[in-house]
């Protein structure tokens, strides 16, 4: 495996943000939010560097784009809101965190997946434009109905629109200075871990201080994507849906951009530093999980078997 490939894997990426954050702690001071605002508009703004728009595949991916929603912020938000609630009693400020990370659209990366997993590439893209731009709304939206007067929806709305507004421009100035397949992966990954580093890091010692509430957290995050993306892949194959869509609606269905979540919760409940951690811990499991479904992805849902579709695609 040559050093291109060893860079490639987020794999490495991960253990490497995993590991650097446990063993060196917080790092930046009162700037971490800061520095993290800024991975974080790199990373997303890379990241929509490949998203292409023609206008009238709009109206033909009009379906999947609206079902990308639905599994974004209905079955996905909702889950994690469900089972979130458990901490509303142990710690508000966790509880906080786990509605930041249920109001927050899907990672990016569903697009790469979608390429890993044989799936429809275009029709992720358009379904991933739809779920970031109805953020704008559902995001700050979904924080004011479970969080109310403790963050601001135009806060919140500040904020989104950075997170999304500006790399969203930023990605089309780009566009002309297009970085290499391999060296967008490899910046992507590279910011992924920075972002984990930095997010473990300044909760270190809350997270070993109180073991058994992080446990709980470990727990509910492989509920969420593990147990969560095996009960949709065994519905949508038993509903007959074609399995090239079927595996992009799991991948909306499990996977947020806890990135983004765990930034917020530290922008927005700086006075609460825990609150950062439902993202943190689920920026971990859901790679992990991300790892898993793109690899054994064939054996989980075989090319073979592809029935007919009954909910459209």
């Amino acid at each position: 495996m040559g050093i291109i490939d060893i860079l490639s894997n987020l794999k490495v990426w991960i253990v490497f943000g995993f590991v650097a954050g446990i063993l060196i702690g917080p790092v930046g001071g009162d700037y971490t939010s800061t520095i993290m605002l800024i991975v974080l508009i790199l990373q997303m703004t890379v990241s929509f560097e490949g998203l292409e728009f023609v206008k009238n595949d709009f109206m033909k991916y009009k379906k999947p784009m609206i079902l990308g929603m639905v599994c974004c912020f209905l079955v996905n938000s909702s889950i994690t809101i469900l089972m979130g609630s458990m901490f509303i009693s142990v710690n508000t400020a966790l509880w906080y965190g786990w509605v930041m990370l249920a109001s927050v659209p899907s990672a990016v990366s569903v697009v790469s997946a979608s390429l890993y997993l044989g799936g429809d590439t275009k029709a992720t893209v358009f379904m991933t434009s739809a779920v970031y731009l109805s953020a704008l709304i559902i995001t700050p939206l979904i924080s004011w109905i479970f969080i109310g007067s403790a963050i601001g929806p135009l806060e919140i709305l500040k904020y989104i629109l950075l997170f999304i507004g500006i790399p969203l421009i930023a990605s089309r100035i780009l566009k002309r200075h297009a970085l290499p397949a391999k060296g967008r992966i490899i910046f992507i990954n590279v910011m992924m871990g920075t972002l984990l580093f930095l997010a473990l890091g300044s909760n270190r010692d809350y997270m070993f201080s109180q073991p058994d509430i992080i446990l709980w957290v470990i727990l509910v995050c492989l509920i969420r994507t593990f147990v969560m993306g095996a009960l949709m892949t065994y519905m949508l194959k038993h509903r007959g849906v074609d399995r090239d869509m079927g595996m992009i609606y799991v991948l909306f269905s499990v996977w947020k951009n806890s990135g983004m979540a765990t930034s917020l919760s530290m922008v927005l409940l700086s006075g609460m530093p825990e609150a950062a951690v439902p993202g943190a811990v689920s920026l971990i499991i859901e790679t992990v999980w991300f790892s898993a479904f793109t690899s054994y992805g064939e054996k989980i849902w075989p090319h073979s078997e592809t029935p007919k579709e009954s909910l459209p695609s």
